[in-house]
């Protein structure tokens, strides 16, 4: 590349930056949001303490190491996320937060999720928490099921892998490690990634086994059925949302 040629690209990229930031600033959308509730105020501030913003987006703006935040009260049960704030998940490290940090830094999740969406979807996008009782019907255990959806677990093990997470398909999970290899992750966990113990008792244990099994032996149309969905959302350009989901 010439000289001239590098110098133009430079250029061209300095007002691409430039236009962006001016577009940031200029946009009077987040100006006419209330402000942060006094708990929210309290829980930005431990978000920008702990530097959270260096891995993590809000509203796609931040890190790139860990998944956008901004609408992760909707995908993880409270349980779930308590665990994540006080002994952190895979990559992200354990900070100890007492119970009125945890509670001020989940009230500001809450409040920004509330003000939209971190990823835009189209209109007829479904949860897949959602989808997947559509899908189970009367068929599926029912306390399996509802333990399940109560831990969030399809949030981090989507069928086809199509999770933020990138974690292992639950449909395939009794196939890969067995009845009683299912049980031990269950029952502990795997240490050193994000999969926690979540203390189930031993009914719990049962239930989840027979809905993992009823996943197993129907995962083929329960796959089938998500990756249609995926792929037929419709026509993104009939939206009307801000420049930025884009």
């Amino acid at each position: 590349m010439s000289p001239s040629a590098r110098k133009l690209l430079i250029a061209v990229l300095v007002c691409a930056f430039c236009l962006q930031t001016w577009m940031v600033y200029a946009d009077p959308a987040g100006r006419t949001e209330p402000p942060l509730s006094p708990a929210g105020a309290r829980g930005r501030a431990l978000w920008h303490d702990h530097n959270c913003q260096s891995c993590h987006q809000l509203f796609g703006f931040g890190g790139f190491l860990g998944p956008d935040l901004t609408n992760v009260v909707e995908r993880l049960s409270e349980a779930r996320l308590e665990h994540i704030l006080t002994l952190g998940s895979g990559q992200m490290p354990p900070f100890d937060l007492d119970p009125d940090a945890r509670a001020d830094l989940t009230c500001f999740l809450e409040e920004m999720s509330a003000r939209g969406r971190g990823q835009a979807r189209h209109a007829e996008w479904q949860p897949p928490g959602e989808l997947l009782v559509q899908v189970a019907g009367d068929d599926a255990p029912a306390s399996g099921l509802a333990l399940a959806l109560a831990q969030s677990c399809v949030a981090c093990h989507l069928p086809n892998h199509a999770s933020d997470y990138g974690a292992p398909d639950l449909t395939t999970a009794i196939t890969r490690l067995g009845p009683q290899g299912v049980r031990d992750v269950l029952a502990a966990g795997i240490p050193g990634t994000p999969m926690p113990r979540f203390g189930f008792s031993e009914d719990d244990l049962d239930a989840l086994t027979d809905f993992l099994t009823w996943l197993d032996r129907n995962g083929e149309s329960i796959r089938h059925t998500f990756e249609v969905t995926r792929h037929s959302e419709g026509d993104w350009s009939i939206l009307d949302l801000p420049w930025w989901e884009y």
